[in-house]
């Protein structure tokens, strides 16, 4: 039966403790001793609590991600926690200063001087929400009250929660009437037990809901990658102090700041506007201040992405609560979709068993020396076509049998798209994802987690249909683009209509065909392009050289052409506007709006730099917004990470999945 709410009898927090009843008789020493005492058991009182915060950070992440707010609401001594740690995010994790926000019922003045009567007007608590106009699609509200039954903070979460915003409930007492409410997505309910002093809960209750609050944020701005390591590489160097940590971190992480000298790191620093982990990327990779921060964007402001690359290592992602690391999977992402180059990169794999991962497309890098297949637990092959009937049947069972892998050994073949789709594992706290593709071709699938198993499935795609009916935006589109320009270019040459020679773009296409440079006097009415792009040679198909050309004009782009930097433009306008939107299209099957929606990119296309600027340009002009950007340069690394995840699910039957 539930408590009334004037009830504090049945409270946890206003019991008796018996351990402190003749505190007040002892000495100093022994009155410290026996609040140290009870104080050492207040960590022990969040431990129950860990699944429900890590549940509760894994449902802040995106929307912390996409600029939403965190609002802390609470009463007292709750309430001055909840401000205290709103406050203290901005300057250690550079987060903008709007994005958390502490409410305290009877305002700002109540932070210094309590103000009776104030938490007990649940309408004051839905009043201060509104005047922030929540927005229900990325705003989170966090009610904190020791007691559990705090007017303000009840009023405040019912609100919250019926405009559809993200609520979680912090409370030192269970059960509870903010448990019982009905409004909470996560309580959060550490139980420290009576107080020292009874009732006081600015002691046991308020370390225990300041430990909860610490990891809530802390968490969040970690997943964020707000920090590498354990270095608190985002913040901002605004005062002496934060001048000499920032030295310090530079240093540490980057080993070209190693043996800089204090004013070339305050100067490196002073070029990047203060910000740390923007001085790094610049220093480690020796790109500008704006590629930099492009790059920081597109891995979602995790460092360890933007670096990974650069030191010749993949970054080790956490897996599933209990995976083994030692556990060894292979995944082979295939080009070639013939059955001979499957057997043949699996074979090679096996024999060089004992290399790294650095050397080996997708190996994972903890395996021992032992070079036969059973050391292999699951193996995923993904190539083109294995979609098409009967396919990956096909090449489950050949496999299988020219390996002569034993029956133990898990066999998962798909498409090379699904592999990629296993980025998702990166990020469970979000259950729709999009994989777009800009390679030779392109295309748009959506993918949406099983909620029996975690298992990305396709819902939707849009495009894909193949060089000669569309795939806007990719290679071979680009490179027909630019093709087209320079055949126009040298055709008006010849007849006569322009007497000017060819453009730089035009040259670089001559050029790449021809395989020699072009003099001053070249003769240009002997050219025959057509020919030269149409001719079969041992550099592959008229297709695939065509394709080839888009990574030239994407150089040219980069440079400044502003022929190159049209193209490139106009066909991430056509992929955008013609294929993705279909796929955002509210009427399209499996919909999610895009704030509560990943994105994967990949593609030798979609990979480069400048594509990669455009394309979120684009974006960003119809207003198209994610909550997470992931680019995926080697799909066979996220196949390993996915099958070494999968131990934590039930296993797959050998056979096809």
């Amino acid at each position: 039966m539930a408590h009334d709410v004037l009830d504090l009898s049945g409270l946890q927090t206003e019991a008796i403790n018996e351990l402190t009843s003749h505190i007040d008789r002892g000495s100093t020493l022994q009155m410290c001793a026996i609040i140290n005492d009870e104080d050492k058991t207040v960590a022990d009182s969040v431990t129950p609590c860990i699944g429900d915060i890590a549940r509760a950070i894994d449902l802040l992440l995106p929307r912390v991600r996409s600029g939403g707010r965190v609002i802390y609401v609470g009463a007292g001594t709750s309430g001055r926690l909840g401000v205290l740690d709103s406050s203290e995010i901005p300057p250690t994790f550079a987060a903008p200063p709007t994005q958390f926000v502490g409410l305290i019922a009877g305002g700002d003045a109540a932070i210094r001087q309590a103000q009776e009567g104030a938490e007990d007007s649940p309408i004051a608590g839905k009043d201060d929400l509104v005047a922030l106009n929540l927005d229900a699609e990325r705003d989170s509200v966090i009610g904190i009250a020791a007691s559990g039954r705090t007017p303000y903070v009840l009023g405040a979460l019912e609100y919250a929660k019926g405009v559809g915003c993200l609520t979680i409930g912090v409370a030192c007492v269970s059960p509870s009437e903010m448990g019982q409410l009905g409004a909470l997505d996560v309580m959060i309910s550490p139980l420290p037990g009576p107080e020292v002093v009874t009732g006081s809960t600015r002691l046991k209750a308020g370390t225990a809901t300041k430990m909860v609050l610490n990891m809530l944020s802390t968490g969040t701005m970690i997943k964020a990658g707000k920090t590498s390591g354990n270095m608190m590489v985002d913040l901002i160097a605004s005062n002496k102090k934060l001048k000499q940590r920032s030295r310090n971190i530079l240093r540490k992480v980057s080993k070209h700041c190693s043996l800089m000298a204090d004013h070339d790191l305050d100067d490196l620093l002073a070029r990047c506007n203060g910000r740390v982990k923007l001085a790094i990327v610049v220093a480690e990779k020796g790109t500008s201040i704006e590629q930099s921060q492009l790059e920081l964007d597109m891995a979602q402001g995790v460092l360890a992405k933007v670096l990974a690359h650069e030191n010749g290592s993949q970054v080790e992602q956490p897996l599933v609560n209990g995976s083994n690391r030692h556990r060894a999977v292979l995944c082979i992402d295939e080009y070639d979709t013939s059955m001979n180059s499957v057997i043949t990169a699996a074979r090679k794999a096996l024999k060089n068993l004992p290399r790294t991962t650095q050397e080996l497309n997708g190996i994972n890098g903890s395996i021992h020396s032992s070079n036969n297949q059973e050391s292999f637990s699951s193996i995923w092959v993904a190539a083109a076509g294995m979609d098409r009937p009967g396919m990956k049947e096909r090449v489950q069972a050949t496999i299988t049998q020219q390996l002569d892998l034993d029956k133990s050994v898990q066999v998962r073949v798909s498409n090379d798209v699904d592999l990629l789709a296993a980025a998702m594992v990166r990020h469970p706290e979000v259950s729709s994802s999009l994989v777009v593709i800009a390679g030779t071709g392109s295309i748009a699938i959506r993918y949406a987690l099983e909620s029996n198993d975690g298992t990305p499935k396709r819902v939707a795609r849009a495009g894909g249909w193949g060089h000669l009916l569309g795939d806007e935006g990719a290679g071979f589109a680009i490179g027909r683009q630019a093709v087209r320009k320079t055949l126009c270019s040298l055709e008006e040459i010849n007849l006569g209509h322009r007497r000017a020679g060819l453009s730089p773009l035009d040259t670089k296409v001559v050029e790449f065909f021809s395989g020699s440079l072009l003099g001053r006097e070249s003769d240009l009415s002997n050219i025959d392009l057509l020919s030269n792009v149409l001719t079969a040679s041992d550099e592959g198909t008229a297709k695939g050289r065509i394709a080839s050309i888009a990574q030239t004009v994407l150089d040219l782009a980069g440079a400044g052409n502003a022929e190159a930097v049209d193209i490139i433009s106009q066909q991430v306008s056509n992929f955008v506007d013609n294929t993705l939107r279909r796929l955002l299209n509210p009427q399209s099957q499996g919909y999610v709006d895009p704030s509560r929606c990943g994105l994967i990119l990949s593609g030798s296309v979609m990979l480069h730099s400048v594509y990669q600027t455009v394309y979120q340009l684009a974006l960003a002009k119809h207003g198209i917004r994610f909550c997470y950007t992931e680019a995926v340069p080697n799909a066979a690394v996220i196949g390993v990470e996915y099958l070494l995840a999968s131990e934590a699910r039930p296993k797959l039957s050998n056979g096809v999945s």
